[in-house]
Order: C-alpha cells, then sequence, then structure tokens
C-alpha cells in the first residue's frame, strides 16, 4: 500500500499538510471579497505531492515558477509509506534529478531519480518481474488525476495537451491481467513501423534507380542479370584465346593513342576555324576623306589625305609582317591535320587488325568500351539486386513480426479470458454505482483485445454517455471501483487523487460524495484525496449530505490565502 502522510517544504512556502486513511479533501472556499474558489491553488497542491513522486521536471506545472521567485535551496518534501517502509522524498527544484530519499529516517545512497524509483518500483511489485508489472511512475498514472487531463478518458490520465499515446499496462496490472504480452505486441507495433519506414525508403531508392516500382523492378533485375552474364561470357571467352592478353593491351593502347590524336586533331581544326576569320585589310578610302574636308577649307582635305596616306602605308607594311605570321602558321597546322589524318588512317587500320583476332561473333567491337558497359551493368545489378533484397528481408521481417504480433495478442487475449472475475467484479461495483447515483444500472464495462494499434479495448457505458460530465462520471466509477474493490487488493496501491474531477451538476455531486461516504469502511486502510470547491455545495446541501464534509478536511485555500506563499506568474 502506497500511503500518503505528509506535504510540506523547506525552507516552508505553504502550510504543511497532513493526509490520513480514508477521504482527504482539499477545499477551495469564497471569502467576502471574492466569491471565486479558482486559481487558489488546490491544484498546485496535487502537483506538488505527484512532483515529490518524481514526476518529470518538464512536464510538471513546478517548472512553470520561474526560479527568481523561488529561495535557492527550496525543496518539496513528502512523507510517504509503502507498506511497511516510512520514506520521505526530498526533491530540490533546482536539482530536480537528484532528489534525497530517506527510508526509515535514514539516507539512501542513491545518486539520481532514475535509481530513487527503481528502489520505489522494487518495493512497490516486490518481486514481481518487470516486465509483468508497470514502473513506480506509471502505476501512478491512473491513481493521479489532475484536471488536465479533462477526464475524458478513463485510459488517457494526462494533460490532454501533451498527446500522449494510451498506455493499458497500469490498467491491466490492475485488474490482475498479466500486462508481458501487451508490452511485447506494442513493442512490435513499434518495430512494424521501422520496418515498414525502412520498406518505404527501399522503394524510393528503386524507383530514383530504375524510374519503376518494386513489381516492375524485378524484370529489370532479370534482364540485367542476362546482360551481364552475356558480356561476362564474351569476356572470358576472349580472354581464353592464346595471347589474349597480349592483344588485348595492345588493343587498349590503341584505343588510347587514337583517343589522344583525334583530340588534337580537333584543337587544330578549331584554330583553322579562328585563322579562317581574318579577313585582311580594311583601309579608309583616301580620297573620300580629301572631298569631305576640302569642303570645309581649301587644302585641308589634300592636306589631310596625305597624312592618312602615310599612317595606312605605315599600317599596311604590319599588316603585310602579321599575314605572312598567320598564313605560315595556317600552312603548319594544315600540314599537322594532314598528318594526323594519315596517322589515324593507320592506327585505324592496325585497330581492326588487333580486333579481328579477338572479334567473336561480331559480339566485341570495342574492348574498352565492353569492358566498360559491362562494370557499368554490374554495379546497376549489384544495387539493385541489393536494394530488392533488402525489401524482400524487410517483408519477411514483417510477417515473422506480424506473426509474433498476433500471438502476443491472442495470450493476451487469454489473460483478458482468465481474469474474467476480476472485471465481473470491477463491473459489478460500477453497476452498485451507477444505480446509486442515477437510479438504474443501464450501464457496463467490458474489456476487449483487439488487432489493432492500441490492441485493446476498454468499453464503460453509462447511462445518458456522451456529455461533458458524464465523461467525469465514467472516470470516478472505474477509478473509484478500482480502489475499493476486494479484487484488487493485492495489486492496487490503495491511493486516488482526483483533483477537480466533481465539476458537475449539483444532484449528482450530491449523490457521488454520499456513496463515497457509504464506502468509507472500504476506505479504512486507503486513501482518495479530492480537491473541491466548497461554493458548489449550499448550506442547505451541506445539512442533507451524509459525507460530512468537516471532518475530512485536511486544507482549506481562498484567494487570500493560497497554497503557495508566493506571488509569480508561470512561465510559458
Amino acid at each position: 500500500m502506497l500511503t500518503i502522510r505528509r506535504l510540506y517544504s523547506e525552507p516552508s512556502l505553504f502550510e504543511p499538510i497532513d493526509f490520513f486513511n480514508g477521504v482527504n479533501l482539499i477545499l477551495g472556499e469564497t471569502t467576502d471579497k471574492s466569491v471565486k474558489t479558482n486559481g487558489v491553488g488546490k491544484s498546485l497542491c496535487v502537483e506538488f505531492i505527484n512532483y515529490a513522486l518524481l514526476k518529470d521536471h518538464g512536464k510538471s506545472r513546478v517548472s512553470k515558477i520561474p526560479k527568481n521567485d523561488l529561495p535557492e535551496d527550496f525543496e518539496i518534501c513528502l512523507d510517504f509509506e509503502i507498506d511497511d517502509k516510512k520514506i520521505t522524498i526530498r526533491r530540490n527544484v533546482f536539482k530536480e534529478d537528484f532528489p534525497q530519499l530517506y527510508v526509515n529516517g535514514k539516507l539512501k545512497p542513491v545518486a539520481t531519480k532514475s535509481q530513487v524509483l527503481e528502489y520505489l518500483t522494487s518495493l512497490t511489485f516486490g518481486s514481481i518481474s518487470t516486465n509483468e508489472s508497470p514502473s513506480f511512475r506509471s502505476i501512478l498514472g491512473p491513481l493521479i488525476r489532475d484536471e488536465k487531463s479533462e477526464f475524458k478518458s478513463i485510459i488517457k490520465c494526462f494533460d490532454t495537451d501533451k498527446r500522449i499515446p494510451p498506455d493499458y499496462e497500469p490498467h491491466l496490472y490492475l485488474l490482475g491481467i498479466n500486462p508481458a504480452s501487451y508490452n511485447q505486441a506494442k513493442q512490435l507495433n513499434r518495430d512494424l513501423e521501422k520496418i515498414r519506414a525502412a520498406k518505404s525508403k527501399v522503394k524510393e531508392n528503386v524507383e530514383a534507380l530504375t524510374g519503376k516500382n518494386i513489381s516492375e523492378a524485378k524484370a529489370d533485375l532479370n534482364d540485367l542479370k542476362n546482360q551481364v552474364e552475356k558480356t561476362q561470357k564474351d569476356i572470358d571467352r576472349l580472354e581464353n584465346t592464346e595471347g589474349y592478353d597480349i592483344v588485348k593491351s595492345e588493343i587498349i593502347a590503341l584505343e588510347d593513342e587514337i583517343e589522344d590524336k583525334r583530340a588534337r586533331q580537333e584543337v587544330l581544326k578549331s584554330e583553322i576555324s579562328k585563322i579562317q576569320l581574318f579577313k585582311g585589310d580594311n583601309y579608309i578610302d583616301e580620297d573620300e576623306v580629301a572631298d569631305l574636308y576640302n569642303q570645309f577649307k581649301d587644302g585641308l582635305g589634300d592636306l589631310i589625305k596625305k597624312e592618312l596616306s602615310e599612317v595606312s602605308a605605315f599600317k599596311k607594311k604590319i599588316d603585310d609582317f602579321q599575314r605572312s605570321l598567320i598564313n605560315e602558321r595556317k600552312e603548319n597546322v594544315t600540314k599537322e591535320i594532314g598528318a594526323l589524318d594519315q596517322e589515324l588512317k593507320a592506327l585505324d587500320n592496325r585497330y581492326k587488325e588487333k580486333v579481328t583476332l579477338l572479334d567473336q561473333e561480331g559480339l566485341l567491337k570495342s574492348l574498352k568500351k565492353t569492358i566498360a558497359i559491362h562494370q557499368r551493368k554490374m554495379e546497376d545489378y549489384s544495387s539493385l539486386n541489393s536494394f530488392l533484397e533488402a525489401f524482400s528481408n524487410h517483408e519477411q521481417e514483417r510477417k515473422d513480426k506480424d506473426i509474433e504480433r498476433k500471438n502476443q495478442i491472442h495470450l493476451l487475449d487469454t489473460y483478458v479470458i482468465e481474469a474474467k472475475d476480476s472485471v465481473e467484479s470491477i463491473e459489478s461495483l460500477i453497476l452498485e454505482m451507477h444505480e446509486y447515483v442515477y437510479g438504474n444500472q443501464q450501464c457496463s464495462f467490458d474489456i476487449g483485445v483487439k488487432d489493432n494499434k492500441e490492441i485493446v479495448k476498454f468499453d464503460l457505458r453509462i447511462y445518458d454517455d456522451g456529455s461533458h460530465s458524464i465523461d467525469r462520471e465514467k472516470v470516478f466509477f472505474y477509478d473509484y471501483a478500482l480502489l475499493t474493490s476486494q479484487s484488487t487488493e493485492d495489486r492496487h496501491p490503495g491511493l486516488l487523487i482526483h483533483d477537480n474531477i466533481f465539476e458537475v451538476d449539483r444532484d449528482t455531486l450530491i449523490k457521488n460524495l454520499d456513496y463515497i461516504n457509504s464506502t468509507l469502511g472500504s476506505l479504512a486502510n486507503k486513501q482518495y484525496i479530492l480537491t473541491l470547491n466548497k461554493d458548489m455545495l449550499s448550506p442547505e446541501d451541506l445539512l442533507i449530505l451524509k459525507l460530512k464534509i468537516s471532518n475530512h478536511v485536511r486544507a482549506t485555500f481562498t484567494k487570500n490565502k493560497r497554497f503557495l506563499n508566493i506571488h509569480y506568474q508561470e512561465s510559458s
């Protein structure tokens, strides 16, 4: 059993709160100056309990309290019991991953939060195998429900903004259903997701390589294999020809020489083209210039003509020299091109003679080219083959994992059938509560195993199903039945905390509280901690209410007397 005894802090920033077995109420009250009961600290009080029980710092409202508003040595402290062990956890919000753990008054030599959680898990579940029981924090999920969960689901018990996927493990455990096969099936679901992603990646690679889908690519692979085998046979046959290595090296050398000379020939032809662009002299007509300037002044044109004739004569000498150089270069280039033509003809003849020695049935026209093509096709074949083999392996792995997953789901189904009595016991309590509150038994509770992502389905239906308040009633019925049922006593930690769950109509609230009063005997060794706005009950309601509120109040908060004695603005 897990029993909360005292919540406090050092240094003290709030009044210590003592808790007892049975019902423990944390109230929000109005004052003469304020009729509001929200924002007084009820939920924060519950959050401090959860934080001291090692809720992740980043997921807690405590992390949103600006550290500048807190003393540097501020510790949230919680005294509680697990069976016969008296435990204290002191958690410094500045060193959130290094809480101090005291057991029976002695400091335990544990260094980190994870080590403390391992110890608390072993205390809570004893010798039960870790794969057959949840962790300490996991079991607290459905036991400490704050208002951020909005009480929309009996399974999804966390802040709805976090979008945390449903976890059925603690629920199965509380009902006496071995959760090992559920955990295995869930892990296999994750494995299958990874396999599907890997297959999708292979498909993308195959489409990028071939431009075709997987099924079409298999035909391409067969064709590539055939081409590779044919060229390999040709090469193998040639390699067995007498003198093959000598002829092969000579052919490759000839191919290289032919390529070099053709490249040189192209360079020279380009140079000839540029030389052809030179068009010769381009001189100004001297007589036209003389006539033009004589129109402005007699004799000016004749003078300019004389000067221009001298310049032109000098330029002609330069042009004649340049032309002689260009003509000489043109002649040399033309001769070299002609020589290369003759050399290439000779090389081509020699090449044909050598290739004739190796040519088998006209299949190999260029040894170098054939080897290059063969190498490229080999690479394409190897890449495509490796992708298709990977796809095939992933598909086989998917089939194996899927079979294993189905086996685990089938095993879980047998565990659910074996726990039929426990499930029916919970249903009978829910029926009892339903009749007490609604005056009928138009409700049902069942557990089914499904071959889908969630694997398990908890189906709780009650009267007038579907409204906001009805969802809250569902959660209350389910949680409270688990807490008080004799069938769960050997597994349930005996603790339940509901934060503002009773935002329901007045009549339903009174009946819920009266039902709780009728079960106080079942809570003798258990704890139900409930936050409640007192203004939901009128003075007349308090008179007729069977549950004596004043006997169970552990703390009362108002706008003038909040839970935490500091003023701050939560960080986003």
